[in-house]
């Protein structure tokens, strides 16, 4: 028969091997936010910010891309939309003659200097 002492030490030495076989590696589990991945590598910043990017008409204050007064080809869209002011001849959401408060909203996202022209 095995005597106590044998089988309580069996049974340390099995949770010892299992400790030391879990342990294994290089101390840094997988879904570890401070391990260092050289693979992985930080999010490069954009050279020009969005707002730096030259979408501006500078002589109608709004952006080209939305311009009528430059693009007359975008005129119909605005209004099929229901968006224009027939007095001026432009859309309604760019009428800074029947909505001064346009003027200043439209600034306020231009492109970086043109805030202070």
């Amino acid at each position: 028969m095995i005597s106590k002492t044998k089988l309580v030490g069996a049974a340390c030495a099995l949770v010892m091997a299992c400790a030391m076989l879990s342990g294994c590696g290089d101390g840094a589990s997988s879904d570890s936010p401070e391990r260092s991945d050289p693979a992985v590598k930080e999010p490069v910043k954009p050279l020009l910010q969005r707002k730096e990017i030259a979408d501006w008409c500078p002589e109608h204050g709004v952006p080209e891309s939305i311009c009528t007064r430059c693009n007359d080809t975008l005129a119909a869209g605005f209004k099929e939309k229901g968006d224009w002011c027939a007095k001026h001849d432009a859309p309604e959401s760019q009428c800074f003659d029947c909505d001064p408060s346009l003027e200043a909203k439209f600034k306020a996202n231009a492109p970086a200097g043109v805030q202070d022209e």
